[in-house]
């Protein structure tokens, strides 16, 4: 059967709403044409609707046989990473593999959609960006690469491969979007040529602290001209923090949020930035107190920077929920600071609203139980542990290990012994190694 059949089948098949069948089919196509968009765009349609529907599957526990790591091929690899991918088509990690393979195997569009989907799944992983931009640039597609790479630079600023990336995709657009075809002059023609010199130049020297200061020169004289455009400020920040001075980038950036006051990025920025300086603040007094024991003060001197910082993210991500209320990444941080807090009613709350997000479910359901568990409803917190190994059917990530772990834990506390030992087992019988299993395991069967 051609890929077009297949692909027409599957269409019907996803009108029809029987996802299984779709996802059969794509399976097929891709393994004939592992590198189609369209196709790609399908399986994973169908693969997110089956999922929903958390019907039986169509291809029963084939899953837990699916070895995607071992081969040396990578045209193996992929076909593995999608047979699973039907079955947990939100699976970073599997997602991750699939890019990685995909690349090795020269298969561009694969690769763009494999870690497309995983910036989704997590908008907080700089290599899943960076890696989507890369890809993106393989493809041509410089505007969509650079938005990536922003992404992943924004996220870890420090990181060269991505500041590289960007860079050469910068000069590259830049000489993409000169206007040689429309110059009616010579001197329009020099002025087009001069400026993408420019742009390329400034990235360059965005990121390179050799000429980071001369660009600070430079952008204070242009701020000088035009005080009120925020944007040269937010440029100003990020050379500052290339040269390590965050004092200097934090006045830039509260500067650029005052003449943008409705920007939110620009407020998580500095609220972050804060929230980082408070966080070394307290990682060096742990450090301090680590090397006098014995020194009261010291310890005191921990617990009052550590109370410092949580009461600073209570305050900073209460603001970002009551801006953004429906942001349930911002509603999941203030619940895990509310739990350190001891706050756990609130946190509860917080927790209940994030395990709607497909993102964030699991780790809703594992801090839910902690807050049920913290209130003296252990068979509450059992049950959501229970939900939370739901999603996973195999033991193949490590998420899905510390779950199983903190579920077993748990039942051990609860008197459940036999329970929670037939748990260690399972976590034991994939990976011998994992935190104190084997110990664990000895005990209870001992006992």
């Amino acid at each position: 059967m051609a890929v077009s059949d297949l692909k027409t089948k599957a269409r019907d098949a996803f009108r029809r709403r029987n996802y299984d069948l779709a996802l059969e089919m794509y399976l097929e196509a891709l393994r004939f044409d592992a590198d189609d968009a369209e196709t790609l765009d399908g399986f994973f349609t169908a693969a997110t609707k089956s999922r929903e529907m958390k019907g039986k599957a169509l291809f029963g526990g084939m899953f837990s046989k699916v070895s995607i790591g071992t081969s040396r091929d990578p045209q193996k690899r992929m076909a593995g990473c999608f047979r699973a991918l039907a079955k947990r088509p939100d699976d970073k990690g599997l997602l991750l593999a699939l890019g990685q393979a995909a690349g090795e195997a020269d298969a561009g569009e694969t690769a763009v959609a494999a870690y497309k989907r995983a910036t989704e799944v997590d908008p907080d992983d700089a290599e899943a960006w960076k890696r989507l931009g890369q890809f993106h640039g393989r493809r041509g597609r410089i505007k969509e690469a650079l938005a990536a790479l922003d992404e992943a630079v924004h996220l870890a600023p420090r990181d060269q491969e991505s500041v590289k990336l960007r860079k050469n995709l910068a000069a590259e657009g830049a000489l993409q979007t000169g206007r040689y075809d429309k110059a009616t002059s010579s001197r329009e023609l020099m002025k087009d040529q001069d400026e993408a010199r420019r742009l390329e130049t400034e990235d360059r020297r965005q990121f390179t602290k050799e000429h980071a200061a001369q660009e600070v020169e430079d952008l204070l004289e242009r701020i000088d001209q035009n005080p009120d455009d925020h944007r040269l400020w937010v440029r100003l920040a990020d050379l500052y923090l290339h040269q390590d001075d965050e004092e200097e980038a934090m006045k830039a950036l509260k500067r650029a949020a005052s003449l943008d006051p409705e920007n939110f990025d620009l407020r998580v920025r500095v609220g972050d930035m804060r929230l980082r300086r408070l966080q070394s603040a307290a990682r060096t007094a742990t450090e301090a107190a680590a090397a006098a024991p014995d020194d009261a003060g010291l310890k005191e001197a921990v617990q009052q920077a550590k109370r410092t910082f949580l009461d600073a993210q209570r305050k900073e991500y209460e603001r970002r929920v009551d801006t953004h209320p429906l942001d349930l990444k911002e509603r999941f941080r203030l619940g895990r600071t509310l739990l350190a807090l001891g706050d756990i009613d609130a946190a509860a709350a917080e927790f209940q609203q994030t395990v709607r997000d497909p993102k964030r479910k699991t780790e809703s359901l594992v801090h839910l139980a902690k807050c049920f568990e913290r209130k003296k409803l252990t068979g509450l917190a059992v049950k959501k542990l229970e939900e939370a190994i739901q999603e996973f059917p195999t033991l193949s990530s490590p998420q899905s290990k510390d779950v199983y772990y903190a579920y077993g834990t748990l039942l051990e506390r609860a008197g459940e012994a036999e329970k929670a030992r037939q748990v260690f087992e399972q976590i034991f019988e994939v990976d011998i190694t994992y935190r104190d299993v084997s110990q664990r395991l000895d005990a209870l069967t001992q006992g």
